[in-house]
């Protein structure tokens, strides 16, 4: 013990940095100097233990309030960490926030719930010229300032954040002041600014994006200018039209989207998607999108892997074959569901180089079985098929077992079945 209190307090909260907070506040009990050192770790992480009991969080208060006010303003914070979620007072959460800024953090992520109201985020926070990762979960409110600065924020994650500003956009203001902004995060993007809602999106650097939105009555055009996006992952009601979409480094897209029929257009996204190389489709919704647009669906020549979500057993495979048919590339299909359907009066024929193919739910049935011979037919490149299958005891799994092995397929195509119980 005597060896560690002869070194400096800075070696020893770096040593400390390595527990978990309230496991290294135990330590203040070892002498009068080590009161403190605890707290002035740059790296905390605030989690209440009774995290599922909803009720007062005074406890907890008391032990950040103690953590974030002991006298440590010589040693910066590099991340903060707040996960609570009991109801926190929001003038609280701002006496932390201020005392946090004044250490220069550099990652903060704060997920809490207000007490009867939304937490107010103090306006210094998109000021803050150190902040490297900003997350906000649960309920905040907002009011961006006009000289609002993030010169090194690569990482922003807002979720029910609402803004008060009605006088500019308030996404378009926080971009152009991110720079090296690179991943950007919004959860209940619909309605998340004060009058009409905003949706220009705009940057230059943005690598990583996603976007979910809950279904809206109010259709506001959607702008997705980003050159350097790499990943998207959007949830959405599709809007009356998108103005603009620059996606030209687009690797990989997730997609979520709704139509509103007679209202909705996604002719200038789907034409976006142009150079993607992964798609998902995790939703029927989306499927139907690409087939009632499917006249602006372009040839996806770098397309490699495609998977498409089915649900229930009314999902109609006309939706299916499009995409596949414009994807001259394509390597590797999966179907995401159940694989029985419903017949359809106009079947398409597939001509496709696909190699790969991965059934992720399979039970068995007659209609099964039909449309698993139907894609070993038309999918005459397969060398592989991957079927995670399920029975409800060991006989019934056996039969489904030798039904797919018996399927007329080429000789170059290997079926590799993992089965479990229901």
């Amino acid at each position: 013990m005597d060896r560690i209190n002869g070194l400096s307090d800075d070696i020893i909260c770096h040593i400390l940095s390595f527990l978990p907070t309230k496991q290294s506040a135990l330590t203040c009990v070892l002498s009068k100097r080590w009161r403190n050192l605890f707290a002035l770790a740059q790296d905390l992480h605030l989690v209440d233990d009774d995290a599922l009991e909803v009720g007062c969080a005074q406890s907890f208060i008391d032990f950040v309030d103690r953590v974030l006010v002991a006298p440590g303003d010589a040693f910066p914070i590099r991340k903060l960490s707040i996960k609570c979620r009991k109801s926190i007072d929001s003038g609280q959460f701002t006496c932390w926030m201020f005392d946090v800024l004044k250490r220069g953090v550099v990652n903060l992520d704060i997920d809490v719930i207000a007490y009867k109201e939304a937490i107010l985020v103090p306006v210094e926070m998109f000021t803050c010229r150190t902040m490297v990762e900003l997350k906000l979960a649960k309920r905040f409110e907002a009011l961006l300032p006009d000289d609002v600065s993030l010169p090194s924020l690569k990482t922003l994650f807002l979720d029910r954040i609402f803004f008060y500003n009605a006088d500019y956009c308030v996404l378009g203001k926080i971009l152009s002041a991110s720079p090296v902004l690179e991943e950007l995060t919004i959860c209940n993007f619909g309605s998340w600014q004060y009058g009409r809602c905003c949706r220009s999106l705009s940057s230059s650097t943005l690598k990583k994006l996603t976007i979910q939105c809950p279904d809206q009555f109010e259709f506001w055009d959607m702008t997705l200018d980003a050159p350097s996006l790499t990943y998207l992952e959007y949830s959405d009601l599709v809007p009356r039209e998108y103005p603009a979409v620059n996606l030209e480094s687009l690797v990989e897209a997730k997609l979520d989207l709704r139509l509103s029929f007679g209202t909705s257009n996604p002719t200038n996204l789907i034409k976006g998607l142009t150079n993607v190389e992964v798609l998902d489709l995790s939703s029927v919704a989306t499927s139907e999108m690409f087939y009632f647009f499917c006249e602006v669906i372009p040839v996806f020549s770098n397309l490699i892997h495609l998977s498409i979500t089915t649900d229930l057993k009314f999902y109609c495979w006309k939706h299916f074959p499009i995409l596949v048919e414009r994807s001259p590339n394509l390597h590797t299909l999966v179907i995401k569901g159940p694989l029985h359907a419903n017949e359809c009066k106009h079947e398409f024929g597939l001509s496709s180089p696909v190699k790969v193919l991965k059934i992720t739910e399979y039970g068995g049935k007659s209609g099964e079985l039909k449309r698993m011979k139907f894609f070993l037919e038309k999918l005459s490149c397969l060398e592989l098929v991957k079927v995670l299958a399920s029975a409800i005891n060991d006989k019934e799994m056996s039969r489904i077992t030798k039904d797919l092995l018996m399927v007329p397929r080429s000789s170059n195509c290997n079926i590799k079945i993992k089965s479990f119980l229901k």
